[in-house]
């Protein structure tokens, strides 16, 4: 996996920061005696920490728009999307894009 660029200190108080409700994104996990179940996620941190459960589930096209329109993180939406397009099984790409964004996550916090 490429290094990222450096985020702008925009970018990383963006990416540091809370989100209302009509910005928030929704990711979907699988419980043994409940099925699918909806969780919220409000922040780009709570992101990565969700692509971490065990069973994580998102339309990696819609994490993409999010990324691109709601955190204004041009370079990482276009790693995302390239990587959606991809030949591979989703999982792998899950998991591409959630190290990647772990990476962003990390650049973002060293410059706090």
């Amino acid at each position: 996996m490429n290094k990222l660029n450096d985020p702008s200190k925009e970018l990383a108080r963006r990416i540091g920061s809370e989100l209302g409700f009509e910005d928030r994104l929704v990711g979907y996990t699988m419980k043994a005696h409940k099925g699918f179940m909806r969780i919220p996620l409000y922040s780009f941190e709570e992101v990565v920490g969700f692509l971490n459960t065990p069973i994580p589930w998102m339309e990696l096209p819609e994490l993409e728009a999010w990324v691109r329109e709601t955190i204004g993180d041009e370079e990482l939406a276009a790693r995302i999307k390239e990587q959606i397009g991809k030949d591979a099984p989703d999982i792998k790409k899950t998991v591409f894009v959630r190290d990647l964004m772990g990476q962003r996550l990390i650049q973002c916090k060293k410059m706090a």
